[in-house]
């Protein structure tokens, strides 16, 4: 059995999004996780002074599902074609780097 964890497949990451709200940003997200095989365990979005969209989503990836690195392709592609800036990253680089 190969460590897909060293391969960029399974663990926890985390998912943000900001931009300029409109219309299917969380549907076109989701649907790239769950096309990933990724299951969401948490997400919280939020839309500041009418017009600001921040969203943070929490997911498993599945050991059969899509590796993390082709995840964030598949994101920074999203991120291009809808026009709002999207991150990905492991759960435990993204608490490393939000320690106080």
């Amino acid at each position: 059995m190969t460590d897909r964890h060293a391969e960029g497949g399974t663990g926890r990451v985390v998912v943000t999004v900001q931009g300029v709200d409109r219309v299917g940003i969380v549907a076109d997200v989701t649907r790239v996780l769950a096309d990933a095989g990724a299951n969401l365990v948490d997400i919280d979005q939020s839309v500041l002074r009418d017009d600001l969209f921040v969203m943070v989503a929490v997911a498993d990836l599945a050991e059969d599902g899509t590796p993390f690195d082709v995840l964030r392709g598949q994101l920074d592609a999203l991120s291009e074609r809808i026009g709002v800036q999207i991150q990905i990253q492991r759960e435990e680089i993204f608490r490393a780097m939000h320690r106080v």
